[in-house]
């Protein structure tokens, strides 16, 4: 299985829908960073999530998801760009059992923050509590608050792959009956059939009776967007006397990006270059 998202829509409902899979590109992201499996596995369907949520940019941007909370779970970030390239990376706290810990242990107190980023344009940002049992009623509640749109979403994922179902109602949605219907058919899906069958004999595995139109089928990657210019714009924020230190006591500066763990390493006449440079950029 590849790493996709399926787009599809069902014409005389009103209601529009998505399946992914992600497997190599999550194992990217997650590799190397030593998460326990819980941070691992919510990491990973944040990231199903946050591709189902990036098909909606009609612009050059990335779009975020971020949770953040006081429990075992600090932080949480998944971005990803329009041309569907995601990345992600989660803090937490390192000392804690996470053997007998579940969902709601991690997001103790938390809020979820959805931010969008066009290239050019205004930034949005949405905030709600994070209410529910998992992530998908967490996001299914923040649609409800924040975008007053009926949304459903199912996610399914073992230690090296993740799937994700989306349906939502369109502004012509025809009537709350027929997404309750679409509801129960996807509610019969069961975890296994979601990460070993294609989407697309999946979907009409569950929707062989329905109108449903086919729109897109895309190819899904993990793409960090770091660079030596970047590392250098965070490092800049540092004040003169701490590079000095840095740089008397080794000789350059190393850097480690935290979304990819790619290594930079800069010295005197790499920093001194890059600040007389005009225009630099501090994002990150």
């Amino acid at each position: 299985m590849t790493d996709k998202i399926h787009r599809f829509i069902f014409d005389t409902f009103g209601i529009r829908g998505e399946m992914v899979h992600l497997a190599a590109s999550s194992q990217r992201m997650i590799e190397a960073h030593n998460y326990p499996s819980l941070i691992a596995d919510l990491l990973q369907q944040a990231a199903a999530v946050n591709v189902l949520l990036a098909t909606t940019l009609k612009f050059e941007g990335r779009i975020s998801i971020q949770l953040q909370g006081s429990g075992a779970l600090k932080m949480l970030v998944v971005q990803t760009t329009h041309e569907l390239g995601y990345r992600g990376v989660a803090h937490f706290d390192e000392q804690q059992d996470y053997s007998k810990l579940g969902f709601t242990d991690l997001i103790k107190d938390g809020q979820m923050c959805i931010t969008i980023e066009p290239v050019k344009g205004r930034r949005y940002q949405g905030v709600v509590p994070l209410e529910g049992n998992n992530l998908a009623e967490c996001v299914e509640t923040y649609f409800k608050q924040s975008e007053q749109l009926n949304t459903r979403i199912w996610l399914y994922n073992d230690s090296s792959q993740v799937f994700g179902l989306l349906i939502q109602a369109l502004p012509d949605m025809l009537s709350e009956e027929s997404f309750q219907h679409l509801e129960t058919l996807a509610s019969t899906l069961t975890a296994d059939e979601c990460l070993t069958v294609e989407n697309d004999v999946l979907l009409h595995r569950l929707f062989h009776d329905e109108s449903v139109i086919n729109l897109t089928e895309e190819t899904v990657k993990f793409s960090c967007e770091c660079s030596p210019e970047k590392m250098l714009n965070a490092l800049i924020l540092l004040s003169d006397d701490e590079i000095e230190e840095i740089l008397q006591e080794s000789g350059e500066v190393a850097m480690t990006c935290e979304f990819c763990l790619n290594h930079y390493a800069f010295n005197e006449v790499d920093i001194k270059q890059h600040k007389s440079m005009d225009g630099n950029s501090t994002q990150h």
